[in-house]
């Protein structure tokens, strides 16, 4: 049988720039291929090229062929018939896809307009097709625009709009990337049950590797444009063969005590040569070999590689082991966070409960992380703690003053110096007019005490976060996204803060970057003793750098411990749903995904806890147990207790 979707040595040359050289690969019917690889690989051209939408600068060559049809010579009629129907796709951005003009429901309906379902019936199908990406409520949603719903939201629409058609190929660009665990969980296996039911064909492309591996057949790693690695996913990511995909695999959380990042960048097109393109970072680089042109070559049937030393290149030898506990009972708080409660009014006089009697100390020196779900009130304490909101109630203790109900623009400068926060996203908080030495030294200026020059300062800041002092008078236009964040990092630094506020603040980044980031933030905390709370919904990422672990739900602590604890022997029952969705082993996924409703009393869990034990679940407030030195968790079951019941349904063996 033909494949569906044929891709035949395709080069797409953006201007004077090659950035997809001599590409090839074929997806099958009800197949689903993944493309990794770093920013700057070229993955996003691939499925622009695909779907016909290159700018009029760019010009591709090769052949794409899709059921016969060449999609590069196809005309606008052909395509704009393909588009949508016959071939779906999710971008990363949702924001820049939805009609910011229409209600979210017409936006669901016009993507049944080329199908043949009737007018009547197409509410009920888009009402359908929400509930099975997550919402409890899609007629609410349908009936709100899309700046009236969360990012994570929109992704989840823009997902539904994709799957609406039965399109015989989905092309997925990051489209989980903005969503929690639970909610992508539920997302991928909807998209499983879609292909078996349908035979959809899916190209996946993403940074996050580990979801690759589920979600895909076969797997394919770009880099600089160069189709490196192809193999079944369990292949490449259990046994790879090229430097650079050994590399990646190395940069996953949770392989190894210490995460290695790739070192050097990728090559701008400037800089690329006819050889292989990650010579500069590969350990195994001999002249003469390497500088040539290549070709792919086949160890197995299934398993293609581009690498002239491939016989030479040692077998991977995966790293094992967990990172290193690190002691700071003893040490000093650095904030000390006394019941505090916020809340939002809400409609019928009622009042949502963003955070509720939240205690805690963020010690001086520690990384402390915080996972949960979206709305479970991670970035509303970040907020809070950093001034941009205030708390109904309770107390947040910097030495001796209480910034609770304290907002940034009342804070004096020292208060300023002593919380600063760096944002998911560098490209929002840095303004592209100025350069990178602007930027810090205004940063310098307003949180510096008098007399600091920020002309030897800023130097100081850049080599703190590992960057060369020339960057100082770029623009943020011409660094990297990896490099923004380190500008965005090393500015948060300025004051010398007490805390440093990380929310989400390498979700964007791929994989390698992602590892020198962590890297980063823990050479800074052992440097400087500055405090850092780590907001994520990347379970394996929080256990890599954190010391201690909070899990929040609905705004309340569900289970507090060392990372060790929470991770290896997680208690309550949310915080065993949450790793078990990481891996995609919950027995029951759309029981997890995020409600609106709150229970009036009782536990705030326990409208999707396994592991109800009767009425007082329902009506009364749990007390935190001990369940071991600094290991606590919100809940009637007795640890022990929890301990036997999760064993008990763990699957038998042998």
């Amino acid at each position: 049988m033909s494949p569906l979707l044929q891709v035949e040595n395709l080069s797409l040359v953006y201007g004077g720039d090659q950035v997809v050289r001599d590409l090839s690969f074929t997806i099958g019917r009800g197949e689903s291929l993944g493309l990794v690889g770093e920013s700057g690989s070229g993955k996003s051209s691939v499925a622009n090229v695909i779907i016909g939408d290159l700018p009029k600068i760019a010009r591709a060559q090769g052949r794409i062929r899709y059921e016969g049809i060449d999609l590069l010579g196809a005309s606008r009629e052909q395509l704009r018939a393909l588009r949508g129907r016959r071939i779906g796709f999710v971008q990363q951005d949702p924001g820049a896809s939805l009609n910011p003009t229409m209600r979210i429901g017409r936006q669901l309906a016009e993507a049944l307009e080329q199908s043949d379902t009737p007018v009547r019936a197409r509410g009920e199908r888009a009402a359908e097709m929400l509930s099975r990406v997550g919402f409890d409520n899609p007629g609410a949603i349908m009936a709100r625009y899309p700046h009236q719903i969360s990012g994570g939201q929109q992704q989840r629409v823009m997902i539904a709009m994709a799957l609406l058609p039965r399109p015989d190929l989905i092309l997925l660009d990051e489209p989980t990337s903005g969503l929690d665990v639970t909610v992508e969980a539920a997302v991928i296996n909807l998209i499983a049950e879609l292909r078996a039911q349908f035979g959809t064909s899916l190209l996946f492309i993403s940074h996050n590797l580990n979801l690759v591996a589920k979600a895909c057949d076969r797997v394919g790693v770009l880099y600089a444009g160069d189709l490196v690695e192809e193999a079944p996913a369990g292949e490449v990511f259990q046994n790879p063969l090229h430097p650079y995909t050994q590399g990646l695999v190395n940069c996953l959380p949770g392989q190894a005590a210490v995460l290695r990042p790739i070192r050097g960048h990728v090559p701008s097109p400037q800089e690329r040569g006819p050889g292989c393109l990650f010579a500069s970072r590969c350990a195994y680089h001999l002249a003469g070999s390497c500088d040539a042109p290549f070709d792919m070559t086949a160890p197995d049937r299934s398993h293609r590689v581009r690498c002239a030393r491939l016989g030479d290149i040692p077998a991977f030898a995966r790293q094992t082991g967990a990172p290193e506990a690190r002691g700071l009972d003893t040490a000093p708080p650095a904030v000390t966070i006394r019941q505090l409660r916020k809340s939002y009014p809400a409609s019928g006089g009622d009042h949502f409960v963003a955070n509720d009697g939240i205690d805690l100390e963020i010690r001086q020196g520690e990384i402390l992380g915080l996972v949960g779900e979206s709305g479970s009130g991670k970035s509303t304490l970040a907020k809070i703690i950093a001034g941009f909101d205030v708390a109904t109630s309770g107390t947040i203790m910097v030495g001796d003053t209480d910034i609770a109900s304290l907002p940034v623009r009342r804070r004096s400068r020292a208060l300023l110096r002593q919380v600063q926060m760096v944002f998911q996203n560098p490209d929002s908080t840095l303004n592209p007019t100025h350069t990178i030495g602007w930027a810090l030294g205004r940063a310098i200026r307003k949180l510096e005490t008098p007399g600091t020059s920020p002309k030897t300062r800023v130097p100081d800041l850049l080599g703190l976060v590992a960057l060369l002092p020339g960057l100082g008078s770029r623009r943020p236009k011409a660094l990297s996204g990896g490099q923004r964040q380190r500008v965005a990092i090393a500015r948060a630094l300025a004051g010398r803060p007490r805390l440093l506020l990380a929310d989400e603040c390498v979700s964007a980044l791929d994989v390698s970057v992602q590892a020198a980031i962590i890297e980063l933030l823990q050479d800074i905390r052992a440097r400087t003793g500055t405090a850092i709370l780590f907001i994520s919904h990347d379970l394996p990422l929080v256990r890599q750098i954190s010391d201690r672990i909070i899990v929040l739900f609905r705004g309340k602590p569900m289970e507090v411990g060392s990372a060790s604890q929470v991770y290896s022997l997680p208690l309550h029952p949310y915080t065993e749903a949450l790793l078990s969705t990481g891996q995609h082993r919950a027995p029951e996924l759309e029981q997890l995904v995020p409600g609106t409703a709150r229970p009036a009393g009782g536990c705030p869990y326990v409208q999707r806890c396994a592991r109800v034990v009767g009425d007082i679940c329902w009506t009364q407030a749990p007390a935190y147990q001990r369940a071991a030195s600094g290991h606590e968790i919100y809940c009637h079951i007795p640890p022990d207790r929890l301990l036997e019941l999760q064993r008990a349904s763990l699957p038998a063996h042998g």
